[in-house]
Parts: C-alpha cells; structure tokens; sequence
C-alpha cells in the first residue's frame, strides 16, 4: 500500500513541477517509461528513439 501511495505522490508532484516549468507532463511520462521498458529489455536503441520520437512530436 505504501508503494501506491508513493507513486501517486510523485506523480502529483511531478505534474505540479511540469506546470510551473511549462513543460508538457505526459512526454515527460513517455520518457520516463521509456526508461523503465530500456531497463526491462536490452535494446540499446529504444531510449534514445523515443527521446528522438518525443522531440519530434513536439516540433511539429
């Protein structure tokens, strides 16, 4: 339970940070879980595509 409640506070408090910053919450949440899924399989490549993936997104 406290694992959950954990997460949730970090999330609530990573949002408010994107709102003061003026940064757009859910690329920082694709990151971030691009993160996650690098350290779950070994594809070099995929953090770095996604980042790549994100910053274009946003360009355009």
């Amino acid at each position: 339970m406290k694992i959950k409640e954990t997460k949730i506070l970090q999330s609530q408090r990573l949002k408010e940070i994107c709102n003061e910053k003026g940064v757009n919450f859910n690329s920082i949440e694709t990151l971030l879980d691009s993160v996650k899924t690098k350290k779950l399989h070994s594809r070099k490549n995929y953090h770095q595509q996604k980042i790549d993936d994100t910053i274009n997104k946003s360009v355009k």
